[in-house]
């Protein structure tokens, strides 16, 4: 991304100049300290990026503020840790914001993005270079069919030529997150662990990370090795009071186990990463 710096230690004039390109359009991206949050009406800011919670509710409104403006909608993003949670807790009380919890992309929505990215790409690329590339399009059309020929050519041009399983609860490599539901209320965790224990035995506890209810405790939400994925969907059947299912998005949870609490013998707690979101309508607080 095109993009320009604005904090405390740049001279006057050089924010002057930095401010006036940022509200031309002549770059998109605008990395900033406080120094941004107040006094700056700048129209159509689609996105702000907060890297960590504010410690009072006058800050997130003022940096909140600088998208949505004058009619316009616009969504606010806040990266937090588990132990900064409390103080998006505080401003949703203080302010009336009801915080929407996002989840970490899966690898299909990176693919998804990396492959729109790829075909802009090919939009700049100009007609005399596609000339030279023709005689090899033709060859790998006829050895491995058109189709398969392009989507091999956008997955490098992306980047995406390795994909890796993540835990949608903290982002940890090599996880899956599963969702199992069930037709009634869960009082407590360990009525899911039996269930599990029931179909995919004892070493389920060695397997199962991170386990937490979901909100309205219908069901629990845990991470699997993305290794055993395939042979805990083999074992598993579903029946009419539970089903298990891979979580495509982060579903809502219980306010109190958010941060990822075990249960049974393998559960684990980790420092996780994660977001929050909001929707602006044009309003500054």
């Amino acid at each position: 991304q095109d993009c320009q710096s604005l904090h405390g230690d740049i001279p006057q004039k050089q924010r002057e100049i930095t401010l006036k390109g940022f509200r031309n359009g002549s770059f998109k991206v605008l990395v900033a300290t406080n120094v941004a949050a107040r006094g700056l009406d700048i129209p159509e800011v689609d996105l702000v990026v907060q890297s960590s919670p504010p410690k009072d509710v006058e800050s997130y409104i003022h940096r909140s503020g600088r998208t949505g403006r004058a009619g316009r909608t616009g969504i606010c993003i806040c990266f937090y840790q588990r132990k900064e949670e409390y103080q998006l807790r505080f401003v949703e009380q203080k302010a009336g914001i009801t915080f929407k919890r996002v989840g970490v992309p899966t690898a299909t929505d990176i693919i998804k993005a990396s492959s729109k990215d790829a075909i802009r790409c090919l939009d700049s690329v100009p007609e005399t270079a596609i000339e030279y590339f023709k005689e090899s399009a033709r060859f790998l059309i006829q050895e491995k069919g058109p189709v398969n020929a392009l989507a091999a050519a956008l997955a490098h041009i992306s980047g995406a030529t390795s994909i890796e399983q993540r835990s949608l609860l903290n982002s940890d490599a090599g996880f899956v997150t599963m969702i199992l539901r069930c037709s009634e209320e869960i009082n407590n965790m360990s009525y899911a662990w039996r269930k599990l224990r029931d179909l995919l035995g004892d070493d389920v506890d060695r397997k199962v990370n991170r386990m937490c209810f979901l909100k309205g405790k219908m069901g629990v939400c845990f991470d699997v090795p993305a290794a055993d994925q395939k042979e805990i969907e083999a074992k598993w059947e579903d029946s009419k009071q539970w089903c298990l299912c891979v979580a495509t998005e982060l579903p809502e949870l219980v306010e109190s186990q958010r941060g990822g609490g075990g249960g049974g013998g393998g559960g684990n707690s980790r420092s996780n990463s994660r977001s929050f979101s909001g929707s602006r309508n044009g309003r500054r607080g």
